[in-house]
């Protein structure tokens, strides 16, 4: 039978004490909060391909930038897409424009499929929909 000594507990060969291997994988790695304060906040930028009569994807029903503004940064994330509720009750989902400036812009969600289960489960919470709305859009109806 082989005899252990606990002497080296913690240590390589050598005696010295080993690296955590998530400091030797991630050896630089920033928190989530310091890269989120360092970061251009979101800025709500309308596009010309959502506005009425563009023929180009669903509309944007967010009428002023202040409302697109204050619906971004209230709005719940998932992944990179910000999804909200506007005054009169249409889901919009911002997109990131990939620019230096972090602009977002929105359309209305034509596709209640489209909207993720954790989202319409978060919006119920936060009462910015009813749960019967909740139940029609979790089932893909408008």
């Amino acid at each position: 039978m082989c005899s252990t000594s606990n002497s080296g507990e913690g240590h390589g060969s050598g005696g010295s004490p080993q690296t955590n291997i998530e400091e030797y994988i991630y050896p630089n790695q920033v928190s989530i909060n310091e890269m989120l304060s360092d970061a251009t906040p979101p800025k709500y930028v309308p596009t010309r391909k959502h506005e009425p009569g563009s023929n180009w994807g669903s509309e944007n029903p967010i009428k002023t930038q202040a409302e697109g503004q204050r619906l971004l940064d209230t709005g719940f994330r998932e992944g990179k897409e910000v999804y909200n509720v506007t005054g009169d009750g249409k889901v919009v989902k911002f997109m990131p424009d990939n620019t230096p400036q972090n602009g977002y812009h929105a359309y209305e969600v034509s596709k209640p499929r489209d909207i993720p289960a954790s989202i319409l489960r978060r919006l119920l919470e936060a009462n910015k929909i009813s749960r019967s709305e909740y139940s029609r859009l979790l089932r893909g109806k408008k």
